[in-house]
């Protein structure tokens, strides 16, 4: 194939989507210039577009699908519910016995609730840390991805080692002032000056939310020393720590804290937990989960927590065979998978001679280039070399996002990882000798 292509089904599918959706589409985070492809069938490790080219995934709907695409014992789970019903106002016994797998696999986790995305899990865990501290405050760390909502995309420009905190703004225009004032931005990683804002706002505060992995500077992971003093500082003034695992819970069979042994208060989770469907959690403390309970003498939970597709019984059959097909082992393989591409990475960049770092951890791995002969090669042209780089991958039958970074599912195996490195390394190669 050759992208772009005005004359491919995609490009006239686009065209037709710009006439009655927004920039041509109800996602920002797959957008693609000049146009997005449209996908045709899905099964394994691979996908396939109307034009009819093969891609290996390695974007995997941006982790959430850690088993590929139609995993038999999954669909099969799904169809089965499907056939008994999609939704309906009662409950359903799935949704209990997820809740005991999660429960059982993560010790933090006492008690469960389940929602509809990973933005309404981290929006209902800090409604629940809020409601049970009687704060309002709460401290999160700039460029680090909670979802799509005012109250958590608040961030500021980073600021210089020795210089004060750039004041806080909101992540899109018109975000009222009195929800940026809500928000205390934290530098990641950096103990002494975390400490000092957190002191300095101690009796305010409701919660700490952190990514233990994700997107953006997430992609780091933070250090022992600076959990370290987060937890000790939640400890001491009250506030509660909350995980966003909605990415990193693929780290392991509990979790980013199982391995580290994060004493998290409360955990968003979303992505894997949903068997390839739309999910979001909020797990934790019975203690603090109580919130969510109906208080016999008030006639009412503290958090009135509805949703017309809370738990579907779909999304919850698909999640439970999805989870139970995630052993300790299953979560080892595709970790070391992630480790086999990254060293890849690696060495490609090294064998092109090209400036750049392989990045990542368990089963997520990236590149990022910061080569002077790549930023020249760019100058003047209508695309940057990453985007060059990208579109070579993509022709040759490879999608990463455009963030050029990759996820590995369990569909995939160590024969798909020396493709895509010499694929990677022609690629490099081309733009490297400013073809």
């Amino acid at each position: 194939m050759t992208y772009p292509d005005p004359e491919s089904k995609s490009a006239a599918l686009h065209a037709r989507a710009q006439q009655v959706l927004p920039d041509g589409g109800s996602r920002s985070s797959i957008r693609m210039q000049p146009y997005g492809l449209y996908l045709d069938s899905a099964a394994g490790k691979y996908v396939t577009d109307v034009d009819g080219n093969r891609y290996l995934d390695l974007n995997n709907n941006y982790t959430s699908l850690i088993h590929g695409h139609g995993r038999a014992e999954v669909t099969a789970a799904a169809a089965a519910q499907l056939a008994r019903g999609t939704a309906y106002a009662f409950r359903n016994e799935a949704e209990i016995e997820l809740a005991e797998l999660l429960i059982s696999r993560c010790p933090r986790f006492e008690k469960i609730r389940f929602m509809n995305s990973g933005t309404e899990a981290v929006m209902n865990a800090v409604k629940a840390a809020r409601a049970f501290t009687g704060r309002e405050l709460v401290a999160k760390c700039d460029n680090h991805y909670h979802g799509t909502w005012d109250g958590i995309e608040v961030g500021a420009p980073p600021a210089a080692p020795g210089q004060p905190q750039a004041p806080a703004v909101g992540g899109s225009p018109g975000t009222p002032g009195g929800v940026i004032d809500a928000v205390l931005v934290l530098p990641f990683n950096d103990v002494e000056r975390s400490l000092a804002l957190l002191q300095g706002a101690s009796d305010r505060l409701a919660a700490v939310v952190i990514n233990p992995f994700g997107t953006g500077m997430g992609r780091e992971l933070p250090s022992d020393a600076w959990l370290k003093m987060l937890a000790a500082f939640c400890r001491e003034s009250g506030a509660l720590l909350v995980l966003d695992e909605v990415v990193s819970f693929r780290a392991g069979s509990g979790g980013s804290q199982g391995l580290r042994d994060i004493p998290a208060d409360l955990t968003a989770l979303g992505k894997i937990i949903g068997g390839g469907f739309p999910v979001g959690a909020v797990a934790g403390r019975a203690e603090v989960m109580r919130v969510f309970e109906v208080d016999a003498a008030a006639g009412r939970a503290p958090i009135t927590h509805a949703g017309t597709f809370n738990a579907n019984p779909v999304t919850m059959a698909a999640g439970l065979a999805a989870m139970r097909l995630m052993t300790p082992e299953e979560f080892a393989r595709i970790n070391t998978l992630g480790d086999r591409f990254r060293a890849g990475v690696t060495e490609v960049l090294e064998l092109a001679n090209v400036s750049g770092a392989g990045r990542g951890h368990y089963s997520i791995f990236s590149l990022e280039l910061d080569d002077p002969d790549l930023h020249a090669w760019s100058a003047g042209k209508d695309i940057d070399a990453t985007t060059a780089l990208h579109r070579h991958l993509l022709n040759d039958g490879y999608f990463l996002s455009s963030a050029m970074f990759g996820v590995v599912s369990t569909a995939m195996d160590e024969g798909d990882v020396a493709p895509f490195c010499e694929s990677l390394l022609t690629g490099l190669r081309t733009l490297k000798g400013g073809r």
